[in-house]
């Protein structure tokens, strides 16, 4: 005599002859459900370790804009009540950054922004309809549309072997108009991107090796 094993569950089905026909779960029935649930089990790993992995697009700053970006004051003789002027000197590996002499002209339907360039020479034009307006330099790299923190310029990004520093100064004019800075007054500080604007500061961005 063969040897049975334990009894199946049973299924219930509508039918016609009867309010409702039992019917046997199979052993089939049991495997594929146990299938089932295995390849769901599987799936929903597979998500969570591709959500949990790092993206390999770093974090850009100007992918969102400060409010004082969209500052727009449409040209100088737009009634100006506060104007100065900050500089800033950007540095990577050893070699000068040139910041454009049209940042923050013509940008998105704007003439002139609030902060803009007219020069090569990293001299941010701040400009405000009122006073008071408190502008960090992050505005001004989202109009330029660079990204800028404490984790770098750019791709140039802070690791084991590279590092990101920043310097604060003043400067003057001489005799003939020219830029004048005094190294015993730089500071090395870690605003960054927080850095509220003032006049005649002289900001520099230094990406290097350590």
């Amino acid at each position: 005599m063969s040897r049975q094993g334990p009894p199946l569950p049973f299924l219930t089905s509508p039918n016609a002859d009867t309010a409702c026909e039992i019917l046997p779960l199979t052993r089939s029935h049991v495997k594929a459900e146990s299938a089932a649930l295995a390849f769901a089990g599987a799936m929903t790993i597979a998500f969570l370790v591709v959500m949990a992995m790092p993206s390999d697009e770093a974090y850009n700053t100007a992918d969102s804009r400060h409010a004082v970006a969209d500052l727009c004051i449409g040209s100088h003789s737009s009634g100006i009540a506060e104007h100065y002027h900050p500089i800033v000197k950007i540095s990577v590996l050893g070699e000068d950054v040139a910041i454009p002499d049209d940042v923050g002209l013509n940008d998105m339907g704007c003439n002139m922004r609030s902060l803009h360039t007219h020069s090569g020479d990293g001299k941010i034009h701040a400009e405000f309809a009122e006073q008071g307006v408190v502008a960090p330099l992050e505005a001004f790299f989202d109009i330029w549309g660079k990204h800028m923190d404490s984790s770098g310029f750019e791709e140039h990004r802070v690791d084991d072997n590279h590092e990101f520093l920043m310097f604060l100064n003043t400067y003057s004019y001489d005799s003939n108009n020219n830029v004048v800075v005094d190294p015993s007054t730089r500071e090395q500080v870690d605003d960054y991107e927080a850095l509220i604007l003032e006049d005649l500061q002289y900001i520099e961005l230094i990406y290097k090796e350590k």
